[in-house]
């Protein structure tokens, strides 16, 4: 398949991701908004229901003693025709007043949690056959003491969201079809110089096909100004190095030939194993091909990405408000019926529609508990009660348009006024405003899932196999001969791949079977003297397997989403569970499923990369798979806290295995001078997959309902397992790393606490770092914001800008303090800027500066990750080298969640003591506290470092 359509196939794959994604996704949304529309207005029902009972609970009598209940809630029943049945229950469940004959059995118990934990009267619920909305019945003391529950069969509302999705569908089509077009389009024109490259390949191969004919074309070469696009200059490199190759090739043949006394074979060698044969891991350096093809595509693929996705947008929102009209048409004429009954009573009791008392006052609380409402009058000819705002051009003549709903009020048979009902041109926006927000959150999320496949099926269609051959190229340039790669595929880049490892195949041969013919010394002696210049030996040469960061991007990506998933509802998962721990305080009990994760992750971050080095990188991600699929699994089925706390646990677990393998995996497979760059780019990787999972969470939970939510992510890490078998080097540990000391494998985690550097590394950045991770973010912005009056969707979305922070802030900080700042002092700025952001919450207690403090501690926390995983590195290969990177990165993962784990508890029982804004000041000090330590520290040793070599240059140096 030619570089055109293989990038074409990527594009339609990631295009059809992208548009199933928003498609399914939008139509969950609106099936919610739908939900949501059509339990209000059976709200309305139940809060016209509540007034007989409430007068009768203000009296201290029980609700059972309404005897006319039945006739109360056939009326209210008439009022919407959706409507199938109305119950009114006690606190324990037991119905006493039903619409039909049969009250039916007791409320269902789920029915009742939810009642519980809803923070006011009002809460609505689905089953598989009725929509409900319920209002929750107090005494005079504020103590629950029933409910009434509205049912409506949702026969009608699964009509509508089955219109909906055929809509969605068919568009969704029309678009990818479109797109793709013009994605191949794009296409053609940026690839066509790179097409022209890859076709200078073609006829390279068939040059070098014979290795006669490749001698006489070795020295031609191909222009400088050669018209290959971004691949020119490759293209350029990679001939000199094959003729330099060949010329090695030739000339390692031609004295082989002369010591032996007869010619090599110049066929291609067929593809045996020997005994000696090794496979060993090699990691290439990113070259510049990769980047600028990066630069090249991204770009256009993020254009043909986001049109695609506006373009389905904007159907989604046109759609969605034409179909919403009915409902709001419904919604109006309910409300306006309840007010006409309740106003027409009052003027059947006799009293004066100008002395209506309250009349206004019961407007305004309409107006409150409907936002669809603007506005509320009554008239006779004039206005003579209203409330709110009126809508310009909706009165006057226009009242007598036949599609305007009027609602008069009668007295002996005469119409003497009538209500007017203003509908809020602004409630659409408001409704739309949080769907088209989730709509730009799961946009991003898609365009960052994009970007993880397009960057790993580039790599591994192009860029990875033209490293490789670049690679091999420039070692047989050098006259190294000891490595062969595999390479299966038709392309020109394999078969000069196989050409070069069929060359080093034939030059070992010949030089087993001169070494074993050779007798004399002279002989021997420039037999040993090819040997080191051509790097040959009695066995076939080494082969050659590589590791590249983006092996473990897309595993890593979708891992992580997995994980975070359930972040935006876990609490509320917790405590909505069963509690047999009564006697410890709610907020502890909530908590403990972060302890247990958080332990997990501390117990299993020692044995990452111990285990690594034992097994393999790929061997280990697989087997951490297993305990994490079962973990979610686990949580599917919980239905206890002591449960969930248990396959917390064993998530946590699982995920510390997997996430730490994979940092290992890119300590081990980049070289060094490419290491705090790579590591950036592990941390969007993992970072991406973080936000995705807490973007989509929350929109799956609303739908799917919580607990689908983990069979989700079970099916994710799935997933990843797959990828990592399919995408990482059967065994990815270093060659050179050889079996673990005796010993080795659980190293005392203080023993690197000798070094003064490291000490202040793990108790001024690393613990104040996590302390602020799992005490402010995972645990603090949630009671805070929900103190603040804000809703979990909100909250979501402040979340969400630490980690999106840390997505673009992680890869970006290398380039900007590379050679400029070492990573110690990238470490303290960061932790500077952290404890500033959240002084701004201190200061000023809202909304507003909640998202600052979270989105500065996500810049600060994308600066300060990977510089600190590097100097660890760095203290580890200089004065801990005793040590070595084992024992000290294990030491470090291990101590600085301990100390987050001391961190959470103890912020945990001050805010219980001093409120959640005295926390949060603590943690803000912690951080300071720590990092000026830090500094001072370092600063000290550095002194004391210069000192020492002062002290041991002569006195003349001295001076």
């Amino acid at each position: 398949m030619s570089m055109l359509w293989r990038n074409w196939v990527a594009f339609v794959a990631i295009l059809a991701i992208v548009l199933s994604v928003l498609g399914v996704l939008s139509h969950l949304q609106y099936n919610a908004i739908l939900a949501r529309l059509i339990q209000e207005r059976l709200a309305v029902i139940a809060e016209t229901s509540a007034a007989p009972f409430r007068s009768v609970i203000g009296l201290g009598l029980p609700i059972s003693t309404v005897r006319n209940a039945r006739e109360i809630l056939g009326r209210a029943k008439e009022i919407d025709p959706a409507v199938s049945d109305i119950r009114v229950f006690h606190q324990t469940g037991i119905v006493v007043h039903a619409t039909s004959d049969d009250k039916g059995p007791a409320i269902a118990r789920d029915i009742l949690l939810l009642q519980s934990l809803s923070p006011g009267d009002r809460w609505d619920a689905e089953t598989d056959s009725d929509l409900l909305a319920g209002l929750t019945l107090r005494n005079s003391t504020g103590d629950p003491i029933g409910g009434i529950l509205v049912s409506a069969a949702n026969l009608d509302f699964q009509s509508k969201s089955q219109a909906m999705a055929e809509h969605i569908a068919l568009v969704a089509g029309v678009i990818f079809i479109a797109f793709s077009a013009l994605a191949l389009l794009v296409l053609r024109l940026r690839l066509s110089g790179a097409i022209r490259g890859l076709g200078q390949l073609d006829r390279l191969s068939e040059a070098f096909s014979d290795d006669r004919h490749g001698q006489s074309n070795a020295g031609e070469t191909v222009p400088a100004t050669a018209n290959y696009g971004f691949m020119s200059g490759e293209i350029v490199r990679l001939e000199a190095q094959l003729n330099a190759a060949f010329q090695r090739f030739r000339l390692a043949r031609q004295e082989l030939s002369c010591l032996s006394g007869q010619a090599l074979p110049s066929d291609p060698v067929s593809d045996e194993v020997a005994p000696r044969v090794r496979t060993v891991t090699a990691s290439v350096p990113e070259t510049s091909l990769a980047r600028v093809f990066a630069r090249n595509l991204t770009p256009w693929a993020a254009a043909i990405i986001l049109g695609s996705a506006l373009t389905l947008g904007l159907f989604v929102q046109d759609e969605v408000t034409r179909s919403f009209e009915p409902e709001l048409a419904a919604r109006t004429m309910v409300i306006g019926t309840v007010a006409n009954e309740n106003v027409q009573r009052a003027v059947s009791a006799g009293v004066p529609l100008t002395d209506l008392v309250g009349a206004e006052h019961y407007f305004s609380d309409l107006l409150q508990h409907f936002p669809e409402v603007s506005y509320f009058g009554i008239a006779t000819g004039r206005i003579i009660f209203e409330s709110g705002t009126r809508q310009k051009t909706l009165f006057g003549p226009e009242r007598s348009r036949k599609d305007v709903p009027t609602f008069p009020i009668t007295d002996d048979g005469e119409q003497i006024g009538y209500i007017i009902i203003d509908t809020n041109a602004e409630f659409f926006a408001l409704q739309f405003r949080d769907m088209l927000l989730d709509f730009g959150v799961v946009v991003l999320v898609v365009m960052l899932l994009a970007f993880q496949i397009m960057t790993v099926v580039m790599s591994r269609s192009m860029t990875a196999p033209f490293m490789r051959l670049q690679h091999l190229a420039a070692l047989q340039a050098a006259s190294d001969f000891s490595k062969v790669i595999t390479a299966r595929g038709a392309s020109a880049i394999d078969r000069l791949s196989r050409k070069l490892s069929d060359h080093a195949t034939q030059l070992h041969r010949a030089f087993h079977k001169a070494a074993s013919q050779l007798r004399a010394d002279r002989e021997v002696a420039r037999l040993e003297r090819l040997e080191g210049q051509f790097k040959l030996r009695r066995w076939l040469p080494d082969r050659l397997q590589f590791s590249y960061l983006n092996d473990v991007r897309l595993p890593l990506f979708l891992f992580a989403a997995a994980d975070e998933l359930p972040l935006a509802f876990f609490p509320l998962f917790t405590k909505a569970a069963d509690n047999p721990l009564t006697w410890l305080d709610p907020l502890v009990v909530i908590s403990l499923p972060i302890a247990g994760y958080l332990i997990a992750i501390v117990l299993g971050s020692p044995l990452a990369r111990p285990l690594s080095e034992r097994l393999g990188h790929r061997k280990l991600l697989l087997l951490a798979v297993a305990p994490t699929v079962l973990a979610h699994i686990g949580l599917y089925l919980s239905t206890s806290v002591i449960e969930i706390v248990l396959f917390r646990t064993i998530a946590g677990f699982g995920y510390a295995i997997a996430t730490l393998t994979c940092q290992d995996y890119v300590l081990d497979a980049v070289p060094r001078q490419d290491r705090s760059r790579s590591l950036g780019l592990f941390t969007a990787a993992m970072f991406s997959g973080i936000f995705a999972g807490t973007a989509l969470g929350g929109v799956l939970a609303d739908r799917l309902g919580q607990n689908s939510v983990f069979a989700i992510s079970a099916g994710l890490v799935l997933i990843s397992g797959f990828l990592t078998f399919r995408l990482l080097p059967a065994r990815a540990a270093r060659d050179s790393a050889g079996p673990p000391a005796p010993g080795a494998t659980l190293p005392p985690i203080w023993r690197p606490l000798g070094s003064l550097r490291f000490a202040a590394l793990v108790f001024g950045i690393a613990i104040p770092a996590n302390i602020l991770l799992q005490a402010f973010i995972s645990f603090l912005v949630a009671l805070e914001l929900n103190r603040l009056g804000a809703s979990a969707a909100d909250t979501g979305r402040i979340l969400m800008t630490y980690f999106i922070a840390i997505v673009f802030v992680g890869p970006l900080a290398p380039h900007l303090f590379h050679r400029r700042l070492s990573p110690f002092h990238v470490g303290f700025i960061g932790a500077l800027l952290s404890a500033i952001s959240l002084t701004v919450v201190v200061a000023w207690p809202a909304a507003w500066s909640m998202l600052i403090a979270v989105a500065g501690a996500g810049v600060a926390h994308g600066m300060v990750r990977d510089p600190q995983v590097t100097a660890a590195m760095d203290i580890a290969e200089r004065e801990l080298a005793h040590l070595g990177p084992t024992a000290v990165l294990g030491s470090l993962r291990t101590l600085e969640r301990l100390g987050s784990i001391v961190g959470l508890v103890s912020i945990a029982l001050l805010a219980s003591y001093a409120g959640y804004v005295t926390a949060i000041a603590a943690i803000a000090a912690l951080v300071f506290v720590g990092a000026v330590a830090f500094a001072v520290t370092l600063f000290t040793h550095a002194l004391s470092s210069r000192s020492r070599q002062t002290a041991g240059l002569p006195q003349a140096d001295r001076d």
